[in-house]
């Protein structure tokens, strides 16, 4: 394998690495926008 080839391969896993971060964000901050209530999301006690 030539070091293009790994180079390639080194920058695809890299760029995948980063668009599932960016996902398990998204997901998370959808779930968290759930999870909370409709008003200004802090607890309002009482």
């Amino acid at each position: 394998m030539s070091v293009f080839v790994k180079g390639l391969i080194a920058t695809g896993l890299g760029l995948a690495g980063v668009f599932l971060v960016l996902a398990l964000f998204f997901v998370a901050i959808k779930l968290l926008q759930k999870v909370t209530p409709e008003g200004k999301g802090e607890a309002q006690d009482g």
